[in-house]
């Protein structure tokens, strides 16, 4: 019989003893040259495995057993080499693209990231629609961290079902956005909305990556100053936010915050807090009101009511933005053009 190459063999080449043409459709056309397979129709069968010093090959020939032995071995063949494929495929892989695998914890932080990481090699933990503050880890999630070489989070404040791990793994790199916070105006966990933070972080990972940050700082710079153009004629203008997650844009970009519905979305407001609310819309001191696309805004419509006011949405998750080069930019563009659009008269 002929010895073939894998590259040579076909479904015709299995006989329907020990080459079950089975084999060949588990690995969906694909084994790597470094096997050769060889066929007869009499039962024989030749396996033969490249040697990773020289050309030389070391043979194993199989000869015709009985019925019952016979498939018992034929599902043993199968086992054997698929595990020995995808021992050369993952080989192969990894040999391609040996970039450091980064996992960034949230989406805001995935766009920050995803300026200088490309997108195969970026994991979102939480994924889209996600809030940091009712999140626990599954199973998945801690493979997801043990397979990343950099992990790029929010901080043990925002986020402190990754601390232990922070301290757990000390081998990989841990870049903390909040260890920036000497940056921002305020001690806030959301630091992922000041935009001196913001950078100073981008530029860590940059550096890491050995990549370049200067292009990031660009197209921040663009959007802070597209923003401030837009939000200059609504500056004095009042309005509540669903939560306490914009103090570092609303100081940075000087806008009139009056109030928050709640501190955090998982705690309520009291009765009090609820009736200053109201005053302050009967006052009209507050020209609109900012939801959330990830709660329900079943609070904001029980405290403003039938009140003359404005509604708009916000999201400090920026779930509309893309992971691209210039997500981040264009979460900052747009939250700003959203703010305007319902702050203006």
């Amino acid at each position: 019989f002929k010895q073939k190459t894998a590259y040579e063999i076909s479904i015709g080449d299995w006989s329907s003893d020990v080459c079950s043409s089975d084999l060949h459709v588990a690995h969906t056309g694909y084994v790597p040259s470094q096997l050769l397979l060889i066929c007869s129709g009499d039962g024989h069968v030749v396996v033969v495995r490249a040697s990773d010093q020289s050309l030389g090959y070391n043979v194993a020939i199989l000869r015709k057993m009985k019925n019952l032995a016979r498939v018992m071995f034929r599902r043993f063949l199968i086992s054997a080499l698929s595990a020995a494929l995808f021992s050369l495929v993952s080989v192969n892989v990894t040999a391609e693209d040996d970039s450091p695998k980064v996992l960034a914890s949230m989406h805001p932080l995935g766009l920050i990231a995803a300026s200088v990481v490309e997108r195969e090699n970026l994991h979102i933990l939480l994924q889209k629609g996600v809030s940091p503050h009712d999140f626990s880890l599954r199973p998945s999630d801690i493979d997801h961290l043990q397979e990343a070489d950099i992990i790029f989070w929010g901080g043990p404040h925002i986020e402190p079902y990754l601390s232990g791990f922070a301290r757990r793994w000390p081998d990989k790199v841990w870049i903390d956005i909040s260890s920036f916070s000497e940056l921002a105006k305020i001690k806030d966990p959301h630091y992922w909305m000041s935009v001196p933070a913001t950078l100073a972080a981008q530029k860590v990972l940059a550096d890491t990556l050995g990549k370049d940050s200067s292009d990031f700082q660009r197209r921040v710079e663009a959007a802070v100053e597209y923003s401030d153009r837009v939000l200059e004629p609504v500056r004095d203008r009042g309005f509540f936010v669903f939560h306490r997650a914009y103090d570092h844009w609303v100081l940075e970009r000087g806008l009139n915050q009056v109030g928050a519905f709640t501190l955090t979305p998982e705690q309520k407001p009291g009765m009090r807090t609820v009736q200053l609310m109201r005053e302050q819309l009967r006052a009209g001191k507050v020209a609109c009101v900012f939801r959330e696309p990830e709660y329900s805004p079943a609070l904001v419509v029980t405290v403003v009511g039938d009140l003359p006011v404005k509604h708009g949405e916000l999201d400090p998750q920026g779930a509309y933005a893309d992971l691209s080069r210039d997500g981040y930019a264009y979460f900052l563009t747009e939250m700003a053009d959203r703010a305007a659009n319902c702050l203006t008269p």
